[in-house]
C-alpha cells in the first residue's frame, strides 16, 4: 500500500498552480527517501520564496530533528516554481559560493564538476534537497530518489552559507527558514 504522502504528492505534479504546490509540499514534509537516509523526528524550522527581481523561484524549507543547528544534520528542501537548467543552478551556486566565501575558491572547479554530474534541470514542481551531514559533506535527493553526494566538510559548509549566512543575498528568507519572522 502506498503511503499518503504518495497521493498528496501527486496531486501537487498534477496542479500547475505554484501556490497550490507550495502549500502543499509544506504540509508532506520531507520525502521518505531523505528520512530514510537518516531516522530522526524532522520538523521544519521554517520556509519561505526565494524571489529575484518580480519572478518566483522557489519555495525553501528548512528541516532538522528537534531544532535547527548547524553542527548537526538538516535538510534543505527547495521547491521549483519554474524551470531552470542545472547548469544555471551550479553557476549561480559557484558565484555565490566564492562571493561568501573567497577562501573556499580552491574547491570551486572541483566542486562545480560535481554538482553537474549529480544535479538534474528543474521545471515547476520539481523537488531538490540537499541532506547536510557536518564534518561529512551534502547528500542530493530528488522527491523520489538519491542523486548523488558531495562529501566534502568545506562545502557542506560552503553550500548552507548561500541561504543561512548572515551576508546571504536575500536576508528575508533567511529569517524564515531559521524562523525568526513570519512569512
Amino acid at each position: 500500500m502506498l503511503p499518503i504522502s504518495h497521493f498528496l504528492y501527486s496531486a501537487v505534479i498534477i496542479s500547475k498552480d505554484p501556490a497550490s504546490i507550495e502549500l502543499t509540499v509544506d504540509s508532506i514534509g520531507l520525502p521518505a527517501v531523505v528520512t530514510d537516509c537518516l531516522h530522526a523526528d524532522w520538523r521544519r524550522c521554517g520556509s519561505g520564496v526565494f524571489t529575484w527581481s518580480v519572478f518566483k523561484l522557489y519555495r525553501a524549507s528548512l528541516y532538522a530533528p528537534d531544532y535547527f543547528d548547524p553542527a548537526k544534520p538538516f535538510a534543505l528542501d527547495l521547491l521549483y516554481l519554474r524551470t531552470i537548467q542545472a547548469t544555471q543552478i551550479v553557476e549561480t551556486t559557484m558565484s555565490e559560493i566564492e562571493r561568501l566565501r573567497p577562501s573556499d575558491s580552491l574547491w570551486l572547479s572541483a566542486w562545480s564538476v560535481e554538482l553537474l554530474k549529480i544535479l538534474p534541470d528543474v521545471k515547476l514542481s520539481d523537488r531538490l534537497i540537499g541532506l547536510f551531514l557536518p564534518l561529512q559533506g551534502v547528500k542530493f535527493f530528488s522527491a523520489r530518489a538519491p542523486l548523488g553526494d558531495v562529501m566534502s566538510p568545506e562545502f557542506a559548509s560552503a553550500f548552507a552559507a548561500i541561504w543561512l549566512d548572515p551576508q546571504t543575498r536575500s536576508q528575508t528568507l533567511r529569517a524564515a527558514l531559521l524562523g525568526l519572522e513570519q512569512e
